[in-house]
């Protein structure tokens, strides 16, 4: 009988501190859905935020910096994205008022996003 209260208790505990993600969060975190993914980028891993949401991918072996950002450019603009600044291996783009940050650290690529 112990162990089933504590059970009881221990999983009422558990769900008292969720919350559902707000609207601003599921905004941004859909805005990152519809970025494009450089082919061969793996195991993506998302953060969500009410400011913005930011997902990290490994990238390919052998996938270099200045490669990767070219090709979000295209990518990017032929979605109807203006990139407004591009240094140190990060682009940064809008689409109305949309705002996306690409940039590249060794091996990880990693998208912000800001509905």
């Amino acid at each position: 009988m112990r162990i089933a209260l504590l059970f009881f208790v221990a999983v009422t505990l558990v769900g008292c501190g969720a919350s559902k993600p707000s609207a601003e969060s599921r905004a941004n975190t859909t805005l990152l859905d519809r970025v494009p993914v450089y082919p061969g980028a793996t195991a993506p891993k998302t953060t969500p935020g009410d400011a913005f949401a930011a997902r990290d991918w490994t990238l390919p072996a052998g996938a270099r910096a200045p490669q990767v950002i070219d090709w979000y450019i295209a990518q990017l603009q032929a979605r109807g994205w203006k990139v407004t600044g591009k240094s140190f291996d990060t682009i940064r783009a809008k689409h109305g008022t949309t705002s996306l940050s690409v940039g590249v650290r060794a091996r990880t690529l990693e998208v912000v996003a800001a509905e």
